[in-house]
Order: C-alpha cells, then sequence, then structure tokens
C-alpha cells in the first residue's frame, strides 16, 4: 500500500494557495504500514491548547521564519508534538493547500513513518494519538456540517471514527489524500 500512496503522491501536482506568512501552517500526514493496510496517525488535541481545543488533527503547526519554509514548520511541529526523530519520516509529497475555517492556510505533507514505532506525544499539545486505517477511510460516509467560526459560516465535511469526530480541515486534508490513491487524479 505504501509504494501506491508513494507512486500516486510523485505525479501529484499539489494547488498552492498563496497568502501572507502570518497565516500560513504546515502538517504531516504520517502513515506508516500494518499488515499490509496504511493507518494514518492523528492527534487528539489537549483541551489547553490555545486554539482548537479538543479536536483530531495532523501533527503541524504555525509557520515560523527560522523554519526557512513551511515543510520544515510541518517536520518540526511532527517532531514536537509526537516524538517522530526527522531521521525517522521520509516526506513523500504534499497535497493540496487549504484554508480553514479560522483563516489558516495548510500545506499538508505526506509522511512514512517505521512501523512499529514508539510514538512520544507532547502531553501539552496532544491528549492521545488515533491510528486511521486506510481502509476505515475508504468505507466512511462523510457528512456535511454547518460549522461557525467568528460569525462566519460554511459547511465541512465530518466522520467519526472509535468515537471521535474528525472534521473540517483534517477531514478534507483526508479526503483529498484518498481522491489522490484512490483514482490518481493529476
Amino acid at each position: 500500500m505504501i509504494s501506491l500512496i508513494k507512486e500516486r503522491l510523485k505525479s501529484y501536482q499539489a494547488q498552492s494557495i498563496h497568502c501572507s506568512q502570518s497565516i500560513l501552517a504546515g502538517v504531516v500526514v504520517p502513515i506508516f504500514e500494518k499488515d499490509g493496510d496504511a493507518c494514518i496517525v492523528l492527534t487528539k488535541r489537549t483541551d489547553i491548547v490555545r486554539i482548537h481545543k479538543g479536536e483530531v488533527s495532523f501533527p503541524g503547526g504555525m509557520y515560523e521564519e527560522k523554519d526557512g519554509n513551511v515543510m520544515k514548520t510541518a517536520i518540526r511541529e511532527c517532531c514536537e508534538e509526537i516524538g517522530v526523530r526527522k531521521k525517522d519520516l521520509e516526506i513523500i509529497g504534499r497535497i493540496d493547500d487549504i484554508y480553514t475555517l479560522t483563516g489558516f492556510v495548510i500545506t499538508p505533507y505526506v509522511g512514512i513513518i517505521p512501523y512499529p514505532f514508539e510514538f512520544k506525544t507532547n502531553p501539552q499539545e496532544v491528549a492521545y494519538l488515533i491510528y486511521l486505517p486506510l481502509a476505515y477511510l475508504k468505507e466512511a460516509n462523510p457528512v456535511m456540517e454547518l460549522a461557525e467560526h467568528e460569525g462566519r459560516v460554511e459547511k465541512v465535511p465530518s466522520m467519526h471514527y472509535n468515537g471521535d469526530r474528525i472534521w473540517g480541515a483534517t477531514c478534507r486534508i483526508l479526503l483529498k489524500l484518498l481522491q489522490i490513491i484512490e483514482d490518481g487524479k493529476i
């Protein structure tokens, strides 16, 4: 499965959104292979983080000038939040930038992690990890829900896995990745 994901991402031309550096964020979509299926690592954010309290997300965060570029931001945040070492993360591509309801532009990078891997989460940011099987994602039927932030309302995709709600930007990133893997749309 990992080889198929690599192949599809290699030929995918991700769309960029040009914007101010002050709203840029980078995330890693960490994937490992277990028993022939790919699993995507998601984080359940704590209730003490500044934004997106208690939400399911990818490891990532805001661009900082010292990072140099958004991919380095995504990798740095992945290392800080879930304890992945740079040497254990193979970035294999990226998917389209997306706007979030809260006004950020996220650049998602897909990375492969060895399995088994001993994650070390940052307890200030991550309550626990979720291992979402790609097979589940293929069968999921996301629904569109209304979401509101600072008076703005928009429809966002949402699905549930083991009692956790995966919605908004995280859900859109997952669905885009699935689309790329399944039909190789370029």
